[in-house]
């Protein structure tokens, strides 16, 4: 189906360090002039930025509650295996019988609703990440490896001579406050895999010589600090190595990680972790899109002629809660907004929804799957779908499933 183009006027539109008023023209990408047909659709008082990068989750995990089973862990290594010994017992026994499709679907909803539009997967290239219905955008050209706990020497070497050097290579790296943890970077650099590609997830435990060494060497680290406080029982650890980490020139970006660690108060999505990051004058909307992009290997984020049509909403500055945007775009697509936003875009059929208690909007498409889907994203609900055409959605897909 055709993107409706759209000439949106009167907007705010952010261009790094400030917004410019000027009209901005869409159709899947951003345009440099009016395309034949475009909707003027008029957003004055309202200011767009960039769709947000979330630099590490684990989408197929983010239907499992926030788990931990001691007051906190000297190295996440210690929670893994803990977890590991629970997945046959309840409720994990029973979450993962689910679907894998809706599994991921999950997690790539929980990042659309926080206007995160593109995301870094740290786990294997599950083919239904890049299925056009797919929520989000997700990085397609990356290597990985888990950790060196728990993937072998072996594995993590192979995974990096793998992984072409004009791509990034995620390990999780450091999670803790232990010996082990301080040991990890020498042990990566031994084995040959710290290089211009190596991107260092968390990276908490790594000593002052580690992080000098590495912050020139690698593309950069990526910080969950929800996490780490979750697991390690303190944030300030994981700020003194972002200081640090900063200090010595590297580059630095949020990630979300998945709903089994991070914060399920603030939804477990990228604007819970920027709003903790905060008050240690750290984050901010820049490690929310240029660097992470820097880390990742994409253009950096910017409403500019032939970057993706991926763009937030609001009236009031950037967003610090997901039902704070007063819309979500995705491929100049509107998929969720406030009632008296969607309006503005007549050609967009809609359904009533709320999120976290705030009324909303939601593209029928979108509500379709949303309702397709075996699990349930938390703080959202959505209205009832018009019958007919939920019918002929549901034969539509009955008819593609036996085609495959």
């Amino acid at each position: 189906m055709a993107v409706q183009p759209l000439t949106i006027r009167g907007a705010n539109i952010w261009i790094g360090r400030k917004a410019e008023q000027r009209d901005l023209y869409t159709s899947d990408v951003v345009l440099d002039k009016p395309a034949n047909g475009a909707l003027a659709v008029d957003l004055d008082g309202y200011t767009l930025f960039p769709g947000l990068i979330n630099a590490h989750d684990h989408l197929e995990l983010n239907h499992y509650p926030r788990s931990k089973f001691r007051d906190r862990y000297d190295n996440a290594h210690q929670w893994g295996e803990d977890m590991n010994a629970r997945l046959d017992t309840e409720p994990y026994q029973s979450l993962r019988a689910y679907p894998l499709w809706d599994k991921l679907f999950i997690g790539g909803l929980k990042n659309l609703l926080c206007g995160a539009t593109t995301v870094v997967h740290h786990n294997p290239p599950h083919k239904e990440l890049w299925r056009k219905d797919f929520p989000v955008r997700v990085l397609r050209n990356y290597g990985w490896a888990h950790s060196l706990h728990f993937s072998t020497d072996e594995e993590v070497v192979r995974s990096y001579r793998a992984t072409p050097k004009d791509w990034p290579w995620f390990i999780h790296l450091a999670e803790g406050t232990d010996d082990i943890a301080a040991g990890e970077y020498q042990r990566l650099k031994a084995l040959g895999c710290v290089g211009s590609n190596t991107v260092i997830v968390h990276g908490v435990g790594m000593t002052d010589e580690d992080i000098a060494d590495a912050a020139s060497r690698v593309r950069g680290l990526v910080w969950c600090p929800t996490t780490n406080f979750f697991l390690l029982g303190s944030i300030w650890g994981s700020v003194a190595t972002v200081k640090r980490w900063l200090a010595a020139g590297g580059c630095v970006a949020l990630g979300s990680d998945s709903r089994l660690t991070s914060d399920d108060e603030l939804h477990g999505d990228l604007l819970g972790e920027d709003l903790i990051a905060g008050p240690a004058g750290l984050g901010g909307f820049d490690w929310l899109t240029i660097e992470p992009a820097k880390i990742i290997g994409l253009a950096a984020p910017k409403l500019s002629p032939n970057q993706y049509a991926d763009f937030n909403v609001t009236r009031k500055g950037t967003a610090i809660r997901r039902s704070s945007y007063e819309l979500v775009v995705k491929g100049s697509i509107p998929q969720i907004g406030d009632p008296d936003v969607m309006m503005k875009f007549p050609h967009i059929e809609t359904v009533d929804a709320t999120l976290d208690g705030v009324p909303k909007r939601i593209h029928l498409d979108l509500a379709r799957r949303i309702h397709q889907c075996s699990l349930k994203e938390p703080g959202l609900e959505v209205d009832v779908l018009p019958k007919r055409k939920y019918q002929i959605f549901q034969r539509k897909d009955t008819k593609n499933a036996k085609n495959q």
